[in-house]
C-alpha cells in the first residue's frame, strides 16, 4: 500500500509545480448573474488547482457524510462491549465471593464418591 502511495504522490508532487509554472497567464474569473465588477482576473493555475482542491475536500466531506453510520454502529458496539466487560467482572467477583463463603463448608464435608471394590478391598 505505501507502494502505492508513493508511485501516486510522486508524480503529482512534481507535476503540480510544473504545471503552474506553465500556466501563469492570468484568466478573469466571474459568475453568471453578478455583474462585471465582480470578476476577479487569477492565474490559471490558481483556478485548475483551486477546482482540484474543492473537488478533493467536496469528496472528503461526503465520504466522511456516509461513513457516520459505520461510526455509529461502531461506538454502538464498543458501549456494548463495554457493558458486557462491567458484567462479566461483577458476576466473575459473585463467583469468588460464593466460592470464598463455600470454601469453609467444603472443608468440613467428607467427600462422597463411589465404595471401593471388593476386589481392592480384600488386597487381590
Amino acid at each position: 500500500m505505501r507502494l502505492v502511495y508513493w508511485l501516486i504522490a510522486v508524480p503529482l508532487l512534481v507535476a503540480a509545480p510544473l504545471f503552474a509554472i506553465s500556466n501563469l497567464e492570468t484568466v478573469e474569473l466571474s459568475l453568471w448573474p453578478l455583474p462585471d465588477e465582480w470578476a476577479l482576473p487569477m492565474p490559471v493555475f490558481a483556478v485548475a488547482l483551486g477546482g482540484l482542491f474543492v473537488g478533493f475536500v467536496a469528496g472528503g466531506i461526503v465520504a466522511w457524510l456516509n461513513a457516520g453510520r459505520a461510526r455509529a454502529r461502531a461506538r454502538s458496539a464498543e458501549r456494548a462491549v463495554r457493558a458486557r466487560d462491567i458484567e462479566i467482572e461483577e458476576l466473575r467477583r459473585k463467583v469468588q465471593d460464593a466460592e470464598r463463603t463455600n470454601a469453609p463448608a467444603q472443608a468440613n464435608e467428607v467427600p462422597k464418591g463411589l465404595p471401593a471394590p471388593v476386589e481392592a478391598a480384600s488386597g487381590r
